[in-house]
């Protein structure tokens, strides 16, 4: 069963005749699962409880924090109803913010199909999508060297959740920060920038 709103690139798993959808209960089911989010993932919904008076969307929208990194940004599910049914805007450290995902579901799910996905937005020029395909090219090829445990983490999270997969996950996060709708203005009034940077994969000099 497609996703409403992402034709042809999210696939819900199916149980009978019902889309699964990864609630926070699920995931805190499980110490190993959370554990791992963290670790893998650094989606870390222990740092959720941080203070969050700082933050301030504008246009002004209820949020919740789902969760926190190790370098100090959050992500927060925004809008009204359900909580994992809210979109979710990542607010960086370093000043920039953006929708990520429509749902909690589909953020764990890009997450493990995109573990390098910082990249991807840091080396976009902009916010072209080819652009983030180079990226993606010589990002999976440096992850997979330098972090050999992740695929066994990814499966153990992946069958713990249900996680659904994504055809074209590339696009997915493309299409979702192009659809951002709101974002964080710091206490001096400054809003953050969009996550999508100006640079490109060969202004990296370890990627030829």
């Amino acid at each position: 069963m497609q996703q409403a709103g992402s034709p042809l690139l999210f696939t819900y798993r199916t149980e009978g005749c019902l889309s699964i959808m990864i609630i926070l209960a699920d995931i805190k089911k499980s110490q190993t699962v959370m554990d791992e989010l963290a670790s893998q993932c650094d989606f870390d919904l222990g740092r959720a409880a941080r203070d969050s008076s700082w933050i301030k969307l504008l246009p002004e929208k209820s949020f919740m924090v789902l969760a926190g990194e190790s370098s100090g940004g959050v992500f927060l599910a925004y809008g009204e109803g359900e909580i994992e049914r809210r979109p979710v805007l990542y607010v960086s450290s370093e000043g920039h913010a953006g929708r990520i995902a429509a749902n909690l579901t589909e953020l764990i799910a890009m997450m493990l199909a995109l573990p390098y996905w910082r990249d991807l937005l840091k080396f976009s020029d902009r916010g072209n999508l080819q652009e983030m395909r180079r990226t993606a090219g010589f990002s999976e090829q440096d992850f997979a060297e330098e972090y050999a445990e992740f695929p066994a983490a990814r499966k153990r999270i992946a069958d713990s959740l249900l996680v659904p997969a994504i055809a074209d996950p590339v696009r997915l996060l493309h299409d979702c920060v192009h659809a951002t709708d709101c974002s964080v203005v710091a206490e001096d009034g400054w809003p953050y920038e969009s996550l999508f940077h100006h640079f490109k994969s060969s202004d990296n000099p370890g990627w030829t």
